[in-house]
């Protein structure tokens, strides 16, 4: 791995993401920076990274959470950044799929020194794209890595169990998909009454969130059999 390798720099103090892409810059180092997990997980999507210095202590998805999610999909290093140091604290970053862990405050010379270790070390490696984790329906964007859904400009603030309905019924739209296959998606059995009553449930709330009304349903019902999935009309 050369100078002209891609980092990416995940924090959400705008001084810090600054101080940073200067010294990787300087360095010789290509810098990307994001302010949060969302961001970031847009450009790892979009772009060969070769690396990626992350914060721990972000608001929303934290940075312990989306490394954890990074090395699910992609081999690609990690540095993580916290204000803590103990060692707890550090066993819970590697655990959680870090190369390296770095405690605030910190030299930005030592991290740059860390980032080239790090890129050594893996110089085997290729930059990469995280991919498979997004799908786009009509006008319905649903990222499943960060459990995120969106509808046109607005956010739908989906439950995890109303998320997983929902990605197991856009997996091939317009095909049907069983009630047991969907009552295994929210954990009920299927042999119970009220299992199928918290299914009928989950999805009466799903369709408040994604539909626009009555009049344009997303989630069309299969009775005694399950539900399929239509695309929906752009301009929600």
């Amino acid at each position: 791995m050369t100078a002209a390798a891609t980092v990416l720099v995940v924090d959400d103090e705008p001084r810090m993401r600054t101080m940073l892409d200067l010294a990787l810059s300087a360095a010789g180092y290509g810098v990307r920076t994001a302010p949060d997990a969302t961001a970031a997980w847009r450009l790892l999507q979009e772009e060969s990274i070769a690396l990626v210095v992350l914060d721990v202590m972000m608001p929303g998805v934290s940075g312990l959470e989306l490394c954890q999610r990074i090395r699910e999909h992609a081999s690609v290093p990690v540095i993580l950044l916290t204000a803590r140091d103990a060692a707890a604290d550090r066993v819970e970053g590697l655990e959680a799929g870090a190369d390296d862990y770095l405690a605030k405050p910190f030299s930005p010379r030592e991290l740059v020194l860390r980032v080239g270790a790090i890129l050594r070390r893996t110089s085997g490696r290729q930059p990469q794209r995280v991919v498979g984790t997004r799908r786009a329906i009509g006008d319905l964007n649903l990222d499943a890595a960060l459990t995120l859904a969106r509808r046109g400009s607005r956010d739908l603030h989906l439950t995890p169990s109303e998320f997983r309905l929902l990605w197991l019924l856009t997996e091939e739209v317009g095909t049907l998909v069983s009630t047991e296959q969907l009552l295994e998606a929210i954990g009920h059995d299927s042999d119970r009454w009220g299992g199928r009553a918290a299914l009928r449930t989950a999805i009466y709330r799903l369709r408040g969130k994604i539909e626009d009304g009555p009049g344009e349903p997303c989630i069309v019902t299969e009775h005694g059999r399950g539900y399929r999935f239509v695309t929906p009309r752009r301009g929600a």
